[in-house]
């Protein structure tokens, strides 16, 4: 197993496409952080409605894109770990956590390609 602060540092990038966003009310979070705003982006997946909040799984069929923005983070291993706990993913038990974080192919508006970090709605979260 790779060690959190190895695999964290790895890609210092993250894709927003909900209330991180800027003018949303969890954006604050981002600001305090330092992170920086690189570009809008998108990502294959599908946007799902749950009232106060939207949350996007990776889409099942292809043509369907999820709008966001894309930040550098300051410092990943720490940033992430704030993020998390804002964004309710436990990392040492994604079974129980209404979104869980993994690394994604994010599009560019300039359509070319980064990795990124985005939180992915749950399986359990939605259903």
């Amino acid at each position: 197993m790779i060690p959190e602060a190895v695999w964290v540092a790895d890609c210092p990038r993250l894709f927003v496409y909900g209330t991180l966003r800027r003018g949303f009310r969890l954006h604050h979070h981002l600001a305090r952080l330092g992170a920086r705003f690189r570009t809008e982006a998108k990502v294959a997946a599908e946007l799902i409605e749950l009232g106060r909040y939207t949350g996007a799984r990776p889409a099942e069929e292809n043509g369907k894109w999820v709008r966001g923005e894309l930040y550098q983070l300051r410092q990943p291993t720490q940033d992430l770990r704030v993020l998390d706990k804002v964004e309710d993913f436990i990392p040492a038990a994604p079974e129980r956590s209404e979104f869980v974080r993994a690394l994604a192919e994010v599009i560019l508006t300039n359509g070319s390609r980064q990795r990124a970090w985005i939180y992915w709605l749950s399986a359990k979260a939605g259903a």
